[in-house]
């Protein structure tokens, strides 16, 4: 855990467990969605998975523009 992040949520709740289950989703959607082991995924520094994660999400942003695209050319040649 960061040094910098807080020791408790603001309702007083213990941080390191939120943040702990934030790491693993991270990971889990990383190797998901990647070709690369969960296993590697514990050597990634938060930067590399921030920047794998946002990479991850403007491929599936394209790929649901592709198919909405598709789907209005489908519709269009219907009528």
């Amino acid at each position: 855990m960061n040094s910098l992040d807080p020791q408790t949520t603001s309702d007083g709740k213990p941080y390191g467990p939120i943040k702990y289950k934030e790491i693993v989703k991270e990971r889990w959607l990383i190797a998901k969605n990647s070709n690369i082991p969960y296993s590697d995924t514990e050597t990634m520094t938060p930067t590399e998975r921030y920047y794998i994660l946002e990479f991850i999400a403007e491929e599936v942003k394209k790929t649901n523009e592709a198919i909405e695209k598709k789907k209005q050319e489908i519709a269009a040649n219907r009528k």
